[in-house]
């Protein structure tokens, strides 16, 4: 079995769970799938992302941000990238096989560190630069699939779909070495090896609400710029600029409402 059949087989099933708990459609999220050709300048097998941009449009801001700009996005998205890899079952240590991992077999799960020749990045670099974006929700796809006659059960498993957080690993593994992520079984947390570090694993569900929440602190963000834009055009908002770029003055005070917000109603004299 390769990555795209394992796609294809959850396709369906993490389709109607982001439709059911997200929401698809115009303003909402919606889908993106490249083609192999174009998959290598994001890094990403498919993608949700709350924004209504084509696929072609978003592809050539990604690919500008990645390629240019180390992943650092130049507009804020709130998106879950995944990309899907092969669990093997492996029944021998070798020398990269974590001390934390006991069980024979293990389950393993090979990295791309290589760089690609026509983006100078590997597809793990660039998952990692994206993962450090705020919004963006960037994660390894390891289904828990080892016989064909799971691909046959429908509708399909989620529970057997473990996520992997690119922000729980150390590095992004710029080497151009092997590495890769150990299981002691389908159902332990993950370790990333070279050196055994610990990483994050969750279900679809817990993932999208995650999500989730994240779209409730956008949205309290967003109604503290608009109270912090009333807050300055106020008669008496206004502070003392002399030493104080206006600039920095609004992200002070975006901050302290940030810590604690107090509402006070006012009303105009007369």
């Amino acid at each position: 079995m390769n990555e795209t059949v394992l796609e294809m087989h959850f396709h369906n099933a993490l389709m109607e769970l982001v439709r059911t708990t997200l929401g698809l459609g115009a303003g909402r999220f919606n889908f993106y799938k490249y083609s192999p050709q174009k998959e290598c300048f994001v890094g990403f097998d498919q993608a949700y992302v709350r924004t209504n941009l084509s696929e072609d449009d978003l592809f050539n801001q990604l690919r500008t941000d990645a390629i240019n700009n180390g992943y650092s996005l130049s507009n804020f998205f709130i998106g879950l990238f995944l990309q899907y890899k092969v669990v093997k079952s492996v029944g021998k240590s070798t020398r990269t096989t974590p001390r934390t991992i006991r069980s024979r077999p293990y389950l393993r799960v090979s990295i791309d560190t290589h760089k690609n020749d026509r983006t100078g990045f590997s597809q793990h670099e660039l998952l990692f630069n994206l993962s450090r974006n705020n919004g963006a929700f960037v994660y390894y796809a390891c289904p828990m699939i080892f016989e064909r006659e799971q691909l046959y059960r429908q509708p399909a498993d989620l529970s057997l779909l473990r996520l992997i957080d690119l922000t729980s690993c150390p590095s992004d593994y710029p080497d151009n070495e092997s590495h890769f992520i150990f299981f002691d079984n389908i159902n332990s947390i993950p370790f990333w090896r070279s050196d055994p570090v610990q990483g994050e694993v969750l279900s679809p569900s817990e993932l999208f609400q995650k999500v989730r929440d994240g779209i409730q602190e956008e949205r309290m963000f967003e109604n503290q710029k608009v109270l912090l834009e009333n807050l300055l055009s106020y008669p008496g908002g206004e502070l003392d600029t002399a030493h104080q770029p206006f600039q920095d003055r609004r992200l002070r005070l975006l901050d302290m409402l940030h810590e604690s917000l107090t509402i006070l109603r006012y009303q105009s004299e007369g």
